[in-house]
């Protein structure tokens, strides 16, 4: 979450994000309906043994695999992917049904190397009559391979998306991005990592392999019977899930060795804002965000706040503890039920030799913004149940709202004037954060992000770069029931 410095900021939207994780066990509870149906019976024993089954820290983190090319010809690393029913051993007891990549949640990831195309098969074989679309969250890519809404992959239909990688390495994603089911389709497991490295990088000594992890953090509820459970109507304001999971897994545990550790931390929360630290009170110590990659210097973060949407590259030094020991990373807001992220075992072993260096890459240098825009974020309450807006409007297939020139960039300002905090998300264009509410960001978030969250009543101003690609790309809000809900815009860069 892009602010004013953390220290600052937690103590003026702590309240509100509290009581946000209030709202939080509430909406998940009243009305939910089973996403996936199984059929089933219920009972006050089953529900007695769903309250079991939650006990943190009573499985080991799963890691996503890691995903495989079929083929390598012309440097061209091509993957083959389907979207699928599948089952995961989430809970104790009944598996959880998921409409995931290749059938699992988190979907595969996929490592690539910047320069090199990566080309990914993606057949929808979801079994529900949706249509599905894929969005590379982060990436800079020809219009026709980005993800647009309108770009749907039929029931029993395919598309290739081709990845260029021209860009910095960097933790990025990918997920659902049909208009109108956006939401559900994430909620349902459509989420994955996607990882860009580049020679730089390696060069650096940071923490690699086995050190270098993933964990993608999102909330989910469950029924008796281990199902996910969803509103029938999409939430106007989004859907928050009472448990939250760490690649699939309720709280796990992880054993690390007495050494440095790379997190490649993402919220894939449809709503839900965390606020990470560790139970020990030591520092996070921050080197990445977002598109942008490696960050100038590594800062040490008490805490650091990201948005649905929002990613962080930390690294924890496991040196300064015993064999034995044990410390959690934690969410600092929401209720009790979404408090416990993961815990750290250390254990012996593990010859160290990495290292975090106190500089790490060069910032990016941008060219003066040829025009200012202003956006408007706001709400109409009719036609029930409402729709979100950008700029007084909904969004609109036809209608082109700007039209930048490639290679230039512009300041844009995100005005929210509705009680609801908007993560802002912009497709192509990385900007930089000039300042939120006024004041500068807290210098961890002053590289090129593609991801701003806007809290009510405050004004965001950011500098986004279109560049590499013309064409019809959309920005829009990532907290994704407000994108379904209309929360939405188109942008045609021009030559």
């Amino acid at each position: 979450m892009t602010g004013i410095g953390f220290d600052d900021r937690a103590i003026s939207r702590r309240n509100f994000l509290h009581g946000v994780g209030g709202a939080a066990l509430i909406c998940s509870l009243e009305g939910p309906s089973r996403l996936l149906s199984r059929g089933g019976s219920t009972s006050a024993g089953k529900r007695a043994q769903a309250r079991k089954r939650l006990a943190p820290f009573a499985r080991d983190l799963p890691v996503p695999p890691v995903a495989q090319p079929v083929s390598t010809a012309g440097g061209v690393d091509a993957y083959e992917i389907t979207m699928r029913p599948g089952s995961m051993q989430i809970l104790e007891g009944e598996p959880t049904e998921v409409l995931g990549y290749d059938g699992i949640f988190p979907g595969p990831t996929i490592r690539a190397r910047r320069g090199r195309p990566v080309t990914v098969l993606q057949r929808n074989q979801l079994a529900n009559g949706e249509d599905a679309v894929v969005h590379l969250h982060g990436g800079i890519n020809a219009p026709e391979f980005d993800g647009h809404p309108d770009d749907v992959i039929p029931p029993d239909g395919e598309f290739t998306y081709r990845y260029e990688n021209q860009q910095r390495g960097a933790t990025l994603w990918y997920h659902e991005h049909g208009h109108g089911f956006t939401a559900r389709g994430v909620y349902q497991g459509r989420a994955g990592m996607y990882i860009i490295e580049d020679d730089y990088d390696s060069k650096l000594d940071l923490p690699q392999g086995e050190y270098d992890v993933p964990l993608m953090i999102a909330d989910r509820s469950f029924d008796e019977d281990n199902q996910l459970v969803y509103p029938g109507e999409i939430p106007i304001d989004g859907f928050y899930g009472n448990t939250l999971l760490v690649n699939g897994a309720v709280a796990p545990r992880m054993n690390v060795k007495r050494r440095l550790y790379r997190f490649r931390i993402l919220n894939a929360s449809n709503v839900r804002t965390l606020e990470l630290a560790l139970s020990s009170g030591a520092p996070l110590t921050q080197i990445a965000a977002d598109s942008g990659g490696l960050l100038p210097r590594p800062h040490k973060r008490n805490a650091i706040a990201l948005c649905p949407g929002e990613r962080a590259d930390v690294v924890v030094d496991f040196r300064y503890y015993t064999a034995g020991s044990e410390m959690s990373l934690v969410n600092r807001v929401g209720g009790e039920s979404v408090r416990k992220v993961m815990r750290f075992d250390v254990v012996r072993g593990g010859r160290e030799t990495a290292r975090v260096p106190k500089r790490l890459r060069g910032e990016y240098l941008l060219p003066s913004p040829s025009t200012v825009r202003t956006f408007p974020l706001g709400f109409q309450a009719d036609p029930p149940p409402g729709q979100w807006l950008i700029d007084g409007k909904i969004f609109d297939h036809d209608r082109i709202d700007v039209q930048p020139t490639l290679g230039t960039t512009e300041t844009w300002r995100f005005v929210n004037d509705t009680v609801s905090m908007h993560p802002m998300h912009a497709h192509l264009a990385h900007f930089k954060v000039i300042s939120v509410n006024g004041r500068r960001p807290h210098p961890a978030e002053r590289g090129m992000k593609d991801t701003v969250a806007v809290w009510p009543n405050q004004t965001a101003v950011v500098r986004p770069y279109f560049t590499h690609h013309t064409g019809r790309f959309v920005y829009h809000c990532h907290a994704l029931e407000h994108g379904d809900h209309e929360m939405m815009a188109q942008m045609q860069v021009v030559a």
